[in-house]
């Protein structure tokens, strides 16, 4: 996949970031520059479950996206990013592949089951096919709970907005402006672990993890065991770009000495802001993890 393949073009002028704790809506303006609010999110409005999001409160997140989208003067066609963890993503690999798009989801929904605690029936499933590799086909597959996934459409329908894609928050955090050919995206979140390997744009390795207590040693242990398969089993070789989009602060300095203190990384040169912030205040207090990607996919620099 190209993840800009997600995408449709041209970028949405307007894009949210929802979690459990924050709302957050960016809109583009004129002259390169983007309007920021945000507002605190009730306990309970999210459930989240072994699988990802499980359902929404609309009556309690209704008043926040209308009162945000009316401060911004939002667009109707948005962009959404949500945590990585409310969505499960897998690549899976297949001898073949049928024609047809229904056989397809069958033969996806019948190895799910052996990946996830609940019916497939239950489930939205999106399916982006890869090149094929060594004869094998390959299926990038985003999961999500349809009951979920739909009272989220609905309550932005309400107020009178489209999402055009929600995306999990570790395939917006790779700034595809550069140059860089591989590229490993390293994001953590409150209760979650994700790193992902882009090589010339193609995501090879998806590791998702709970990390209940940001626990270091789990998340080193996971970094070590990616990339001995990365070098070992994939055999790929070279420099590779490594970007660290971290909630927890303390992880992100942990992150960042690790990537310096590794052979063969190198920290993600930051790509020149192709727009800014009306001042800084909105983005100190609701941090560049939350940020960072929603601007990407407004840019049009997601991998």
């Amino acid at each position: 996949m190209n993840i800009s393949e997600l995408i449709t073009s041209p970028p949405p002028a307007t894009g949210w970031s929802l979690d459990g704790t924050t709302a957050v809506v960016v809109r583009r303006q004129g002259k390169g520059e983007l309007r920021c609010a945000a507002a605190d999110v009730p306990d309970g409005t999210f459930e989240v479950g072994p699988v990802g999001l499980q359902a929404v409160d609309e009556d309690k997140l209704r008043p926040i996206l209308t009162r945000l989208q009316d401060e911004v003067e939002g667009t109707k066609r948005v962009a959404v990013v949500v945590p990585t963890g409310w969505l499960r993503t897998h690549i899976l690999e297949f001898d073949a592949l049928p024609r047809r798009q229904a056989d397809i989801r069958d033969m996806v929904f019948w190895r799910l089951k052996k990946l996830l605690p609940v019916a497939p029936s239950s489930l939205r499933l999106a399916t982006v096919t890869q090149p094929p590799s060594e004869g094998a086909r390959r299926l990038l597959i985003l999961v999500g709970v349809e009951r979920a996934m739909a009272g989220l459409e609905s309550v932005f329908e309400s107020v009178g907005v489209s999402p055009g894609l929600i995306s999990p928050r570790v395939f917006a955090v790779a700034d595809g402006r550069g140059a860089a050919s591989k590229v490993l995206a390293v994001q953590q979140e409150r209760g979650f672990l994700s790193i992902m390997l882009l090589v010339d744009d193609q995501p090879k390795v998806v590791r998702t993890k709970p990390l209940p207590e940001n626990d270091w040693s789990v998340v080193e242990r996971e970094l070590v065991l990616t990339l001995g398969f990365v070098r070992t089993t994939l055999a790929v070789e070279g420099v590779l770009n490594v970007g660290v989009s971290a909630e927890d602060d303390r992880l992100a300095d942990r992150l960042k000495g690790w990537v310096a203190a590794t052979g063969g990384l190198s920290p993600m040169a930051s790509a020149s802001p192709s727009m800014a912030f009306e001042g800084t205040a909105i983005r100190n207090r609701v941090g560049p993890f939350r940020l960072d990607p929603v601007v990407n996919l407004m840019s049009g620099g997601v991998r």
